[in-house]
Order: C-alpha cells, then sequence, then structure tokens
C-alpha cells in the first residue's frame, strides 16, 4: 500500500523533528532555499532505513554547516528546522511565517521603546510630585478653618538652613508662605497708621521671631478686625464709625543691620502674616554696616555700641522722612503709602511685650504730642520686679529714660516750633551709647517720660546682643503684667506735669521719716516711709539693701522722679521712698520741682538743687570717633 507507507514515513519524519529540535538552521541565510513540496512528493514511498537527503540549495557558505547536520539527520531521522529569534518551530513546510523579516523588526522595536520609557517614568514622577503637593495644600487649607485673625494661629515654623539639606529648608519655608497666603483678611485703611512700630535687628533670627510673634498676638488690628465683623452685620454707617480710630503699631518695620540669611527669611514669613492675616503692611529696611574710625586707645568692646547708634539714627530717620515706605520689598498684596509718622514706637528683637503694650501706647500718643515736658513714653520699669509693685493700672513720670519699649513723638525727633534745633536727630549720638547719650541733660532738657508702675515689656535677650548680658540678672526678674488693661478707658488727666508735682509732693512729704532699712520694712506695712540720702554713696548703700537698680546717670538714679526713687516693699499698697535732701516733711514744694523742662542745668547745678553733696563720677573711658550715622 503505497499511500499508508507514505503516511508511516511522514509520521516518523514529525517524531524525528521533535525529538531533534535542538538543531537549528539559520533562517536568515536558508529560508529561500526551503523548496516547496511537489504533489508527487506527498505520495512517494519513502524508505526510513534508507538515508534521505533535502536539498535546500544552500550557499557556498552554508554547506558546511549543513553536513554535520545532513548526517545526524541521516542517524536520527527527520531534520527539524527552528526559527531561533523567537522560539517558533517550523514544521516542514507548512508554517506562513515569513521567516527572517519579523526577527529584525523585533529587534528594532525593542531599542525604540527605550527614550518611551524614559518619558514615560518622568510624567508618572511629575504626576506623583503635583499629587503629594496638592494634598499638602489641600490638608494646610482644611485646617485654616478662621474667616479672621485668631490668637490660636498656628505659629509659623522655622529652622537654622545648615542643620538640614537647603532644599529641604527652601521647601518647607515656601510651605510657609502658602500656608499664610490662604483665605486673606482686607486690608486695613493705612491713612489711620500714622504710629508704626520699628524693630530693631541684627542676627539673632530665634530672638526677633519670639518678637514678632508677640506683636502679632498683641497687635490692636488683631482686635479692629473682631470689631469689624460685628459691626458688618448692621450697616456701612456703623463699620465706617468704628474702624476710623488710631491703629498704633502700624504699619510695621523692621531694620535689619547688614545681611543675614536666616533674619530675611523670619522677616518674610512674618509679612505674609502681617498682611494676609492682621491687614497690615510690613516694610523691611536694610542698614548698610559701617566701618568704625577707631584708635589704638579705644577698646573693642565700645564697637557695638557705636554700630547700633548708628543703626538707631539711621533707621529713625528713615521711618520719619518716609523713606522706610519706598523700599523694594515684594507684598503680597497692592499696599497704598501711609502717611508720615506722628509718632515711633521702638522696639528691640529682644524684647517680649504684654497684651496691652499697644493700648498703652496708643493712650498717651495724644499727651506726648501735645505736652512739650514729656521726651518719651517707656513701657518698662527699670525697679519692676514682682516684689516692688503692686498697680498695674498706675502711670508716673520719670527723669530717668528707660527705654526697652518707648514711643517718642515727631516733635521731639525734628525738634518743636518753639524750641528749633533741638531735635534729636540734630546730632545725634556722635560718641555711641546712644541710650546714655540721651539721658544725659543736653538732650533731656529737663523734660520727662512717662512709665508704668508695672512693665509692659520683657527684655529676654542675654545672649550675643551689644551689652554682652550686662545687667541680665535683674532684667530677667523684671515683672510682665498679663492682666489686660483697656488703657483707653483710663483717666490719665493726672499725669500732666504740673498735677501730677502737687500730688506727688504732697504723699512723699507725707511718709513716715525712718533711719534704716529695717525700720521702712517693719512700718511699710502700714504707711508710706521715706529714707533720705545725701551722697549717691549712700542712695548705693540703701539700694543694696532693698535689691533695686544702684545706678545713676548725669545726676539721675534709675526711676527718679526730682531724684526720688519708690519702690512697693512686698507689693503692698504703700510705698518706701528713697529722697536727697530737699524733700522735707510739712514743707511747701520747692519752686521748680517737677517743672524743670527746657531749663538749662549742668549735672552739677541738678545735684546742687537736689542737695545732693557729691557726684559718683562715672570710669567709662571717653569715646573719640569720627563717624556719621546719615
Amino acid at each position: 500500500m503505497p499511500y499508508m507507507a507514505g503516511m508511516r514515513a511522514n509520521l516518523a519524519l514529525s517524531r524525528s523533528r521533535s525529538r531533534n529540535n535542538s538543531h537549528h538552521i539559520d533562517p536568515i541565510q536558508h529560508a529561500d532555499t526551503v523548496p516547496e513540496p511537489t504533489p508527487t512528493d506527498r505520495h512517494r514511498p519513502i524508505d526510513i532505513n534508507k538515508p534521505t537527503t533535502i536539498s535546500l540549495a544552500p550557499s557556498h557558505s552554508a554547506q558546511p554547516m549543513l553536513k554535520p547536520l545532513h548526517h545526524r539527520r541521516a542517524a536520527g531521522g527527520a531534520l527539524p528546522l527552528t526559527q531561533p529569534h523567537n522560539g517558533s518551530v517550523i514544521h516542514g513546510t507548512r508554517s506562513k511565517r515569513r521567516i527572517g523579516v519579523e526577527p529584525v523588526q523585533h529587534q528594532r522595536s525593542t531599542k525604540s521603546n527605550g527614550p518611551l520609557l524614559v518619558f514615560r517614568i518622568i510624567v508618572i514622577a511629575i504626576i506623583i510630585l503635583c499629587l503629594i503637593w496638592g494634598y499638602l495644600i489641600i490638608k494646610i487649607a482644611s485646617n485654616v478653618d478662621y474667616p479672621q485673625p485668631s490668637r490660636s494661629l498656628a505659629r509659623p515654623y522655622f529652622e537654622t538652613p545648615n542643620r538640614r539639606s537647603r532644599i529641604g529648608w527652601m521647601v518647607r519655608q515656601e510651605l510657609n508662605h502658602i500656608r499664610l497666603q490662604l483665605r486673606h483678611v482686607p486690608l486695613l485703611d493705612v491713612e489711620h497708621m500714622d504710629s508704626p512700630v520699628l524693630v530693631f535687628t541684627f542676627n539673632r533670627a530665634d530672638y526677633l521671631e519670639r518678637t514678632l510673634w508677640k506683636i502679632f498676638l498683641n497687635h490692636p488690628a488683631q482686635s479692629q478686625h473682631q470689631a469689624e465683623k460685628k459691626l458688618r452685620n448692621e450697616g456701612k454707617d456703623n463699620l465706617e464709625k468704628g474702624m476710623s480710630g488710631r491703629l498704633a503699631g502700624a504699619p510695621i518695620i523692621i531694620s535689619q543691620d547688614g545681611e543675614n540669611l536666616e533674619v530675611k527669611a523670619v522677616i518674610d514669613t512674618y509679612r505674609d502674616l502681617f498682611e494676609m492675616k492682621l491687614g497690615v503692611p510690613l516694610y523691611r529696611i536694610e542698614h548698610p554696616r559701617v566701618t568704625l574710625k577707631t584708635t589704638e586707645f579705644e577698646e573693642e568692646w565700645t564697637s557695638p555700641y557705636k554700630l547700633l547708634a548708628a543703626h538707631y539714627g539711621w533707621a529713625m530717620e528713615q521711618v520719619f522722612s518716609g523713606v522706610a515706605y519706598t523700599h523694594g520689598d515684594n507684598h503680597n498684596r497692592q499696599t497704598p503709602s501711609p502717611p508720615l509718622p506722628k509718632r515711633l514706637i521702638i522696639l528691640e528683637e529682644d524684647i517680649e511685650i504684654a497684651d496691652d503694650f499697644f493700648s498703652l501706647m496708643n493712650s498717651t500718643a495724644d499727651l506726648l504730642d501735645s505736652d512739650d515736658t514729656l521726651l518719651a513714653v517707656s513701657a518698662f520699669n527699670d525697679n519692676g520686679k514682682e516684689q516692688h509693685v503692686a498697680d498695674p493700672k498706675r502711670l508716673v513720670r520719670t527723669d530717668f529714660f528707660p527705654g526697652l519699649g518707648w514711643m517718642v513723638s515727631r516733635n521731639v525727633w525734628e525738634g518743636p516750633a518753639s524750641h528749633p534745633g533741638t531735635g534729636l536727630k540734630v546730632n545725634w549720638a556722635p560718641d555711641g551709647f546712644w541710650d546714655d547719650w540721651l539721658r544725659e541733660n543736653a538732650q533731656r532738657r529737663g523734660r520727662q517720660i512717662i512709665r508704668p508702675e508695672v512693665s509692659r515689656t520683657f527684655h529676654f535677650g542675654n545672649m550675643h546682643g551689644a551689652s554682652d548680658g550686662e545687667n541680665n540678672d535683674i532684667l530677667n526678674k523684671i515683672e510682665l503684667e498679663e492682666n489686660d488693661i483697656h488703657w483707653e478707658d483710663q483717666d490719665l488727666s493726672y499725669l500732666s506735669a504740673s498735677l501730677f508735682a502737687e500730688n506727688y509732693w504732697k504723699r512723699v512729704s507725707g511718709a513716715k521719716l525712718v533711719e534704716t532699712v529695717v525700720e521702712a520694712k517693719s512700718y511699710v506695712a502700714h504707711s508710706d516711709v521715706r529714707l533720705v540720702y545725701s551722697n549717691f554713696e549712700e542712695f548705693t548703700r540703701l539700694a543694696i539693701e532693698l535689691d533695686i537698680m544702684q545706678d545713676e546717670k548725669a545726676g539721675v538714679a534709675r526711676t527718679g522722679y526730682e531724684g526720688i526713687v519708690e519702690i512697693r516693699y512686698g507689693r503692698g499698697n504703700f510705698f518706701v521712698y528713697l529722697t536727697p535732701p530737699c524733700v522735707l516733711t510739712g514743707k511747701d514744694k520747692p519752686e521748680h520741682f517737677g517743672t524743670k523742662p527746657w531749663k538749662e542745668y549742668s549735672k552739677e547745678a541738678l545735684m546742687k538743687e537736689l542737695g545732693i553733696e557729691s557726684v559718683q563720677i562715672d570710669d567709662r573711658p571717653p569715646l573719640n570717633f569720627d563717624w556719621d550715622w546719615r
């Protein structure tokens, strides 16, 4: 049966192909040499015992390879043809795949997918980053649930860029900016901002941040926005009436001495905070550091005082002249230029303010403007330790300039019309030590300062300042008033020069005269007492026993008024007075008691009038600087 024999031969050939599929022929070289079987071949009997040769008509180069394959087929049966590139087996000639073409296309496709894969990875990474940023923004926005400024607002977070990577620090600062710009409040009317606050800073970013945070919490714009919210429902007329008052402490001006990246980052963040959450503009001015011209006899410790004095004079003139409002810092909103200041509130980077600090400044502003017997208003009491003060609503006049949070009027800076050429800016602190310079009679001219009995500022800086921590053991014990007094509701008429002098003389001259500090501590529980000192050596001894400030400047003891220093020993209702010999029990008030402004008094003349015999000589070396703060 020839047909059955052919079928058996084909079956044997198929089995042989499956057993020997490890032998390959290059399809690229020989695909065109595989012959198509003819109809006669399909019915031709095949003798499986006789070697059969398949003519592939190979090229000359392929013959050496086909020879071993031929012998292998002769020994083991039919030869399978496989396509090595994609693993497909060509069974006989029935495969319709175009061998030798598709593998080349596959290789080219694999090579072209490389750039496409990189592009897809980049797109996916960008999408992931966008999702992360979107999540952070939504999370921040979900925490801002107050339409008006709130004292519970999260405090901005700051860190030193040197501690972590610069990129991470920049990202965190940008998140600060984004968070603060969400849901901002309306900008307040700048026409009422004629009492700006000027903050001096150098290189202590952490101190500055603490000071600015307290200013933000206690700023009058907080209550003004709340009042605006209540009046908004009562009509436009009520709203305009309620928002027409002076806004003490606005705008905010920060004067930076030189360049410091960390300090500038704090200022930029708090600009967002004040402008977006309080509607109060914040300006930054930068004072170029001056080069000191010193001699070989001048000590190195004087340099910080010199630099600080130069910074003070430059910045105060920048603000009073209005130049500070033209500096090119970027603001978060369009801000009209405020009017020229009528007065200026001054703080430093290491001063913390009480809740009612701005209320105190606002309530005394008109008195400072109208009373030419006043030099300034201060929020600090040098003898304000907790055991020495009691009445948080009491203000007094003093001949000693305290500083540490004070307000000065334009008349004092430029000089009043009645006394031309007497302005502080005319010859500002030519030898440095600006605060001691201001306490001298040539500048004070008998004018007085208003201060509270209980301090409204706290000096917390004890490192890297100009004074290098001088008197920190005393300053850190000064009590900061915690009660929020609405000073605008207080009657301050008793602070007029003549009325205050009259009432003060009556109380001091009526105090019980005692000889020793022991007696004073005993009697003060029931009445006012006084101790007399005839010179500053005696005053120093009494001050040490009472644990109060011992020094004097230009013949005036700290906190002194007409040579009188007061404390409430044990927080009682009565005072211990340290008085000069001019105070006599039961006698009439001296002619010029409390009314010495604009009278030419030298230190010696002042001491003589108060009855003080000797003058303690200040051993601080004289300074000889050739410089110009302008």
